[in-house]
């Protein structure tokens, strides 16, 4: 029998994204199975000069192609791959069309006039209740669903009823040895950080739906409230890019909330290419290394290796995820399986990501209805927030550690990528291609 040929529409698999990391762990393991003829069709990747082991159509043109860009920018969805899709189709003719991105990154697939000739299974990121009519009927439209997390499955479940074929839940993984607990003084002395300080910690990119400045808020809030002893050697810690055309103003944050000299951020030289932690210098500082004053906050094109981001979840001591909604939020798993508890809005994945890793949910101090998504969206209660540190921060040093070994051991039994990887093998050798 032919092996089936799929195609997977998502971020190029070497991207310092969510998507793009999604990418680079399922598409080796299909490959591997050796069961299908397998093909990447990678939005924001450019043509590389070696392929992987698996088919690659760039999205993006190369650098030097000046009419191909001028299309290419010419309509902000063609970011998405809505361009060259219908010709990447033509000349790799799929059975099968994957994909795991937002609902408005991949629904013009819908439109596509080869529709008929592919079996399309998606599994979008549902971050919140309720989805969009439109959505809904999109999801309808295909033949397989699946989603990131118990929550999306449930709203799919809700609100499709027998309309969409939901089909299982391929939530993330972690590479437990990478994402896995370092000594903390000797890691932190390395780094060039007090080895004796409390550090509460986030990893989020700088958007609208991430509440840095509500974050900022409750780690004030926890400042004023805690013992003086405590809060003295306390610290927050954003990683995260600035600035961002949509994204918060970071400095105006700290000013408002008093946290001069008590945030952290990661800058990566675009000199001599090293990163390093250091207090909030604005959005340029020298390098600590080369000295050039040539150091930035990493971006999703200019992140952190694997490797190097494990080393700034390892200088946490708390994981926050402050958001009004996740589809998934990748960071949070990565942190836990670091042995750093997290603590995280009660709503959306994230009520289901704290639970499974036996973190602290933060209740929702209100919903509201967002005018974009006609979606609900939460915000954390921030007192809530700052309690759970004071309680979090005045324990004993055993009692913390005994916690962070809960917490890895937690998560490594319910993230893996092996498991994830398997979902969709299981789906793709059931499900019986048309067209």
């Amino acid at each position: 029998m032919d092996k089936k040929r799929v195609l997977v529409v998502s971020e190029a698999h070497y991207l310092h994204s969510g998507f793009g990391t999604y990418a680079k762990e399922l598409l080796p393991r299909l490959h591997k199975t050796n069961k299908y003829h397998l093909a990447e069709f990678a939005s924001y990747g450019k043509p590389i000069p070696q392929h992987p082991d698996w088919l690659y159509y760039s999205n993006a043109p190369a650098d030097d192609d000046a009419k191909q860009l001028e299309t290419y920018n010419s309509n902000p969805t063609n970011q998405f791959g809505i361009w060259r899709f219908d010709r990447v189709c033509l000349d790799f003719k799929p059975d099968i069309v994957l994909c795991y991105r937002d609902p408005w990154m991949d629904n013009w697939i819908q439109e596509s006039a080869l529709r008929p000739y592919f079996h399309w299974v998606w599994m979008p990121t549902v971050d919140s209740a309720p989805q969009r009519q439109e959505w809904i009927d999109t999801f309808a439209s295909c033949d397989g669903v699946l989603a990131y997390s118990e929550f999306g499955g449930r709203v799919l479940k809700e609100q499709g009823k027998e309309r969409v074929n939901f089909v299982g839940c391929a939530s993330p993984g972690i590479d437990p040895n990478i994402y896995k607990p370092i000594p903390k003084k000797q890691h932190r002395q390395s780094m060039g950080v007090d080895p004796d300080c409390f550090i509460v910690g986030t990893v989020m990119r700088n958007q609208k739906r991430k509440l840095f400045f509500e974050l900022m808020k409750a780690f004030r809030l926890f400042l004023d409230q805690a013992p003086a002893e405590v809060a003295k050697k306390t610290f927050l810690y954003l990683h995260t890019s600035y600035p961002e055309k949509m994204g918060w103003d970071i400095a105006q944050g700290i000013m408002e909330n008093n946290l001069c000299g008590k945030v952290l951020m990661t800058y990566i030289c675009k000199a001599c290419g090293k990163f390093f932690p250091a207090m909030f210098q604005d959005a340029l500082c020298a390098c600590k290394h080369c000295g050039t004053r040539s150091a930035v906050c990493p971006t999703v094109g200019m992140g952190l290796s694997i490797p190097d981001l494990a080393k700034i979840y390892n200088l946490f001591d708390l994981y926050a995820q402050y958001a009004i909604c996740e589809g998934f939020g990748m960071p949070q798993v990565e942190a836990a399986a670091c042995g750093i508890p997290i603590a995280a809005t009660d709503y959306s994945a994230m009520y289901d990501v704290v639970r499974f890793t036996g973190g602290y949910p933060i209740p929702v101090r209100t919903f509201f209805r967002e005018l974009e998504t006609n979606a609900d969206r939460a915000y954390p209660d921030n007192q809530v927030f700052a309690d759970i540190l004071t309680s979090y921060f005045t324990q004993d040093d055993q009692a913390r550690l005994k916690k962070s070994i809960e917490t890895r051991q937690k998560t490594i039994a319910r993230y893996d990528w092996d498991q994830t990887a398997k979902v969709w093998e299981d789906y793709l050798d059931s499900c019986q291609p048309k067209g």
